[in-house]
């Protein structure tokens, strides 16, 4: 009884554990004008990295799950080229760092970020890797969707007795 009492408890701290903080911070060296959000046509797609660490099947699982965040338009799209480099890998994914560069075929930069992906704790204790991984996709797709821009303004029409 006492030995599933215990593991009853060891499931709980790793069902908590696996929920514990993580951070992906977005640095942006060259914002994506918000008038082209929307309107990229990604033709290619270049994921490479030069950290052992970090496997082929990590570059497609990266690329892939960008692919499948990114918004491609219907018509009419300005065709260019997502380069995302991978430069930073720690154990078991307890650390990513992507470059991302966005630029046409002249080669003309529309947007350039590093995205640094920090799992603080045991997140995503069964599988670290793909949750870094999936984290980078999610904020690489925020950043070219150009939601990064302020809100809008709100008027207060509360009547303070005046």
């Amino acid at each position: 009884m006492r030995t599933i009492s215990m593991l009853s408890l060891l499931v709980a701290v790793v069902v908590l554990a696996s929920c514990a903080s993580t951070g992906t911070t977005l640095v942006s060296r060259q914002r994506l004008d918000k008038d082209l959000a929307g309107k990229l046509a990604y033709e290619h797609v270049a994921v490479t990295t030069s950290v052992r660490q970090f496997t082929q099947g990590d570059l497609d699982q990266l690329r892939g799950a960008v692919l499948a965040r990114l918004q491609q338009p219907t018509e009419g799209g300005v065709p260019v080229t997502l380069q995302l480099e991978v430069t930073d890998f720690g154990a078991a994914g307890s650390k990513l760092i992507v470059r991302a560069r966005v630029l046409n075929a002249a080669g003309k930069l529309y947007a350039e970020f590093d995205v640094y992906q920090n799992a603080y704790t045991l997140m995503g204790a069964f599988d670290r890797r793909s949750s870094a991984i999936n984290a980078i996709a999610d904020a690489v797709a925020r950043a070219l969707m150009a939601i990064h821009t302020a809100p809008q303004e709100t008027m207060d029409a509360r009547n303070f007795g005046s």
